[in-house]
């Protein structure tokens, strides 16, 4: 007998800027607060959840180590709740996600917590240690964390066929590769923010935040903070087209980008029984997952081969899935993909109106460890909110990964579907 796993629901904050509205919170308790929150949403017991993953690309700030751990010890999780880091770029905490959906699948997990945070605000420096014991103190190479995802200084092998290549550089090396224009990069652009801004206003986002009570300072009272903080709604093509563009690229700019953000999220995922046994109303089936990987100068484009592989494993076709999820770290590596797709699901092409229907990073902002639960959450939200049946969601991460997952609405009725 098979054992599903479900996606039960969860919650995300709303997404600040840089040096914003959350700018000022240790990131140990943004993700604790959160990871609370989405059990408490659901009416899970802390102590009925049996493992925790949270994803976590600078881990260079509070909670350094393993964050996850740290963060539910603070929070008030019981002390036998276990929770591991992981670290792949962008898409993090959907791995972390993904491999507690296959611990479900086998039979070793009941309920378990997906989670992410990034604070791209706090990401602190790091110094490098001699090569010696004991070595005369002089000038110190100092790392950026937030630039470098707390690493140290880079390998000559990987230097040498430029791995290490900045990811607006590599959205440039795709927009060359499908000869993308820059007119059609911020017109995706644009479209992020006009579509992230219909479901704000809409209260559609609203279903998946959770507020954060801003605590007061000397010159501002305390405030609740409930809405995504960079949408914007007086963007218009003249203006996008007016930025110039940045270092290293010819079309990449400020506003075709993602910005830099700082957030969290997390779902509870449950196998079949718990739902039964805690009464649990599960948004979505996970049916399928797959990774790929290429060249790291390619960054952004492998979710076209790994969606393709999620969809063979499972037996659905292109034209099945209702709401394709693409992540936009630039708007012309999202553009890529779709560019890149046809060629891997035999010609089809990705129907406008079924993909990022609440628009994506460009506009919503992308705190790399939060991003890729936050998309497990807007996806299978998604899906119950339209009746629809199948969404696939695609996360690009550094170095030239991609991580896919398909989801199945949970709910779903055919006689209900419009």
């Amino acid at each position: 007998m098979s054992i599903e796993a479900y996606i039960a629901g969860g919650v995300r904050t709303p997404v600040g800027k840089y040096a914003g509205s959350l700018s000022h919170l240790r990131l140990d308790d943004l993700l604790g607060s959160t990871m609370l929150a989405a059990c408490d949403r659901l009416a899970v017991p802390l102590d009925r959840v049996e493992d925790i993953t949270a994803g976590c690309v600078n881990t260079a700030h509070e909670g350094m180590g393993d964050l996850g751990r740290w963060a539910a010890l603070a929070a008030g999780f019981p002390d036998s709740v276990p929770a591991a880091t992981l670290n792949r770029y962008c898409a993090s905490s959907l791995s972390g996600a993904i491999s507690l959906a296959h611990a479900v699948r086998c039979g070793e997990l009941d309920v378990a917590l997906a989670a992410g945070a990034e604070s791209m605000s706090h990401s602190g420096w790091a110094f490098m240690k001699a090569d010696a014991p004991f070595a005369p103190r002089g000038p110190q190479f100092m790392l950026d964390t937030m630039w470098s995802g707390s690493g140290g200084p880079p390998h000559p092998a990987l230097l040498a066929r430029n791995a290490y290549i900045s990811m607006i550089e590599t959205a440039q090396n795709v927009a060359d590769k499908y000869g993308l224009t820059r007119e059609e990069i911020d017109a995706f652009a644009l479209r992020s923010h006009r579509h992230a801004a219909a479901a704000r206003d809409s209260g559609r986002l609203a279903k998946e935040i959770h507020p954060v009570e801003i605590p007061a300072t000397r010159k501002k009272p305390a405030s609740v903070f409930s809405h995504d903080e960079m949408i914007r709604t007086d963007t218009t093509l003249d203006q996008l087209a007016a930025l110039p563009a940045q270092p290293q690229t010819t079309q990449m700019t400020a506003g075709n980008s993602s910005p830099l953000s700082d957030g969290a999220s997390a779902v509870v995922i449950a196998s079949g029984a718990a739902v039964k046994e805690l009464d649990l109303d599960p948004l979505a089936r996970v049916v399928a997952s797959a990774t790929h990987a290429l060249d790291p100068l390619y960054m952004g484009i492998a979710p076209a081969w790994a969606m393709a592989k999620a969809l063979n494993r499972a037996g659905v076709t292109p034209e099945d899935v209702d709401v394709w999820e693409v992540h936009e770290a630039f708007a012309a590596q999202a553009l890529g993909v779709l560019r890149e797709l046809p060629n891997q699901l035999g010609g089809f092409t990705v129907p406008d109106e079924k993909l990022n229907p609440n628009g994506g990073a460009v506009a919503i902002g992308h705190p790399f460890g939060s991003s890729g639960t936050r998309y497990v959450l807007t996806l299978a939200t998604e899906l119950r909110e339209r009746n629809a049946r199948y969404g696939l969601l695609g996360v690009c991460a550094g170095s030239g990964q991609g991580v896919a997952l398909l989801l199945e609405n949970a709910q779903f009725s055919p006689q209900r579907r419009r």
